[in-house]
């Protein structure tokens, strides 16, 4: 079985989906014996779920069935077919406002991770991306009220909190802070804080458990290189061999959590999180924007150089980093990968998938 595994998602990945069952044993060891749902499993989160739930299931001798869904699985299920069970695994092609889970699948559990994270989206259609978000998380909890699911675990965006203040140097499940109303470009922030509230209001009549998990910033394999993520660009100048230029000062301070602390994180979540209450999952290692770059490039490719903007006094940095206390406190799980592990690990599944990144 490993020696399929690694020639289909490469020595890294095959390392950290062993990883990932050493670290959430207990909690795989049920989730792989029950029925799951995964929404948006053709994404950069879904897929590190599906292929950790389908490791699991080979590796424990699970009897658990999965449904995948997303708009589009033709390259997800042909990755799938490298583990064994694969009747075992079902596939659902919808857009999730109109999504509706079969008859004869009776899941006890549902990961919805069908948002797109996608910051052109927000600035082109933000009331598309409303739609997505509130309509979608409608038709899911309806979905999952009329097949028996047991537990939703959500997972919503650290962007609910709206700016980070500068002075606050880790921010936390209690701050009531919010996105600015008079913005459209706050369409995906104010999307998911009412998709919360529409899951909570869903536990607090006892209909299902309801747990969410307020993402912040990855760098991980399958992480989109060539879009709005500033780490993903920064690796694929370096990987291509091409200088990395920020286009700023480099002043603004983020984190990133690898995708093996991720899937640890969310199984924990949704095994044994608290229904009605929200976890923050990522880093709490902050870096500035000019540090990722730099530390890419010394771990990457040191022959290439890095630029960015001279300060702009008119214009504030950014911070966005969580505090994760209560979900390490909590549910008892740590990040085993710090940000040099991360650009390392990430980098090698890059150059082992023969410079194209796998879907």
């Amino acid at each position: 079985m490993i020696d399929q595994i690694e020639k289909t998602f490469g020595k890294i990945l095959a390392e950290d989906f062993e990883t990932i069952l050493e670290e959430s044993y207990t909690d795989l060891d049920c989730l792989v014996n029950s029925n799951i749902v995964i929404t948006g499993a053709s994404g950069f989160i879904g897929k590190w779920l599906t292929f950790s739930w389908l490791y699991a299931r080979q590796k424990l001798d699970g009897k658990g069935k999965i449904l995948l869904t997303s708009r589009d699985l033709s390259s997800l299920s042909k990755l799938c077919e490298s583990f064994e069970g694969g009747r075992e695994i079902a596939y659902l092609e919808s857009d999730i406002r109109t999504i509706t889970i079969p008859k004869t699948f009776k899941p006890q559990f549902l990961i919805h991770a069908a948002t797109p994270a996608s910051a052109q989206l927000n600035k082109d259609d933000p009331a598309e991306m409303l739609s997505n978000i509130i309509d979608g998380q409608k038709q899911v909890l309806q979905q999952g009220m009329q097949s028996g699911v047991e537990n939703i675990l959500f997972l919503s965006s650290g962007a609910i909190y709206g700016t980070q203040p500068s002075d606050m140097r880790l921010m936390n499940e209690t701050y009531v802070g919010g996105p600015s109303l008079t913005s459209a470009a706050s369409a995906y922030h104010e999307g998911k804080r009412v998709a919360e509230l529409l899951g909570n209001i869903s536990a607090d009549q006892g209909s299902l458990r309801f747990t969410t998990g307020r993402l912040f910033a990855f760098l991980a394999p399958y992480l989109p290189f060539n879009t709005h993520f500033a780490a993903g660009n920064f690796m694929l100048d370096a990987l291509e061999n091409r200088n990395i230029e920020i286009q700023s000062d480099g002043q603004s301070v983020r984190s990133y959590q690898y995708g093996t602390d991720l899937c640890v994180f969310l199984w924990a979540l949704l095994n044994r999180g608290r229904s009605g209450e929200a976890y923050n999952v990522g880093s709490d290692e902050p870096i500035l924007i000019s540090d990722l770059a730099i530390k890419i490039k010394e771990i990457v490719n040191p022959h290439i150089d890095v630029s960015f903007h001279q300060r702009d006094e008119n214009k504030a940095s950014s911070r966005y980093v969580p505090d994760i206390s209560k979900v390490t406190q909590n549910l008892k799980v740590v990040n085993r990968y710090d940000i040099a592990q991360t650009i390392s690990r990430t980098s090698a599944w890059w150059q082992d998938s023969n410079k194209g990144i796998r879907q």
